[in-house]
């Protein structure tokens, strides 16, 4: 079995509905999402996919938040926008996009605090 792991960040402000406390109020964080993907074996190269190609798709989707008020984002203008909801969207916004099998999507508002989504 093969992992591929690619990084993606995005800038992007959010406020916690029904939330007791400060993250009620729209506040912005740096957000880092950490995509793991699978696979049994490598094409005729030797690779499981091209990094850079890879990263790219990553890069596509999680553009539509960035420097934007996730609240505003379908479907988070009806979805809570906590980490844990953005980490599954991701997890199957990217699935959508690869011929791989997607293992888990890591999604982190700032370096002491993340979610990780693995159905």
């Amino acid at each position: 079995m093969y992992k591929l792991l690619v990084v993606a960040k995005f800038s992007a402000a959010h406020r916690l509905i029904d939330y007791p406390g400060a993250c009620e109020r729209i506040h912005g964080h740096n957000w880092r999402v950490k995509v793991t993907v699978c696979a049994e074996d490598v094409d005729e190269n030797g690779m499981v996919m091209d990094l850079v190609q890879l990263k790219k798709r990553i890069d596509d989707c999680v553009a539509q938040f960035d420097h934007r008020v996730i609240n505003d984002v379908p479907p988070f203008d009806q979805l809570n926008p906590t980490s844990e909801n953005l980490a599954k969207y991701l997890y199957h916004a990217i699935a959508e996009q690869l011929d791989l099998s997607v293992h888990s999507v890591q999604v982190a508002e700032m370096d002491d605090y993340a979610v990780v989504y693995q159905p």
